[in-house]
């Protein structure tokens, strides 16, 4: 019997790179074409962050709310529990954000802030967030397992992230206590693409 530090990570990986792409295919055409609603409303975070109104700003936090909702019931909890057991822990962190993000918006700003524009790093994330489904064709993936803002974790990690970042007038601990889950959601993406890449 192989000594337990002769494993490799990729040795505890539950599927193969085909069963999650697969996966991920099965998740999309289920809800196609709900996915161009999506994207409609991930076009629409960054015009919400540039309008001076506080209401708007709070819009946004109420569409990202129901983005993690989603997420969490839609791929982790009804499809990537099929193949990851920590799924359904994945799929409780989704919701505790979505709870988080809703909290948010009855949040009162800090006093005298005004609502600046988003920066440069708002803007690069939420051009990522919104453009993701295109490195499906570029890394030689079909339009089918593209992942969408709303649908698959990265790009709607990316645009909270971004959004976050734009939310000068809410307070920078509950910026940061917003930004957990998403970066997690990050690193547990990047982790699964190298292993199923390896």
């Amino acid at each position: 019997m192989p000594e337990l530090w002769t494993y490799g990570l990729s040795d505890f990986l539950m599927f193969s790179p085909q069963v999650y792409w697969r996966l991920v295919a099965r998740h999309n055409a289920q809800w196609w074409p709900a996915q161009l609603l999506a994207l409609a409303a991930a076009a629409a975070l960054p015009l919400l962050l540039r309008s001076p109104s506080l209401a708007r700003r709070r819009m946004a936090l109420v569409l990202l709310a129901l983005a993690w909702a989603w997420l969490g019931w839609a791929f982790h909890w009804r499809h990537y529990a099929e193949i990851f057991l920590g799924a359904p822990w994945v799929a409780g962190a989704c919701a505790l954000e979505a709870l988080l993000l809703a909290a948010a918006v009855g949040c009162r700003p800090t006093e005298g802030a005004g609502a600046p524009s988003p920066g440069v790093l708002s803007w690069a994330l939420l051009a990522m967030a919104l453009l993701y489904p295109l490195s499906a064709p570029l890394t030689g993936h079909p339009w089918a397992e593209a992942e969408v803002f709303g649908f698959m974790p990265d790009p709607t990690a990316l645009a909270t992230l971004g959004v976050l970042a734009a939310l000068q007038p809410w307070p920078a601990w509950s910026r940061a206590l917003l930004a957990v889950v998403p970066v997690l959601s990050l690193l547990l993406g990047a982790a699964t693409r190298w292993l199923i890449a390896d």
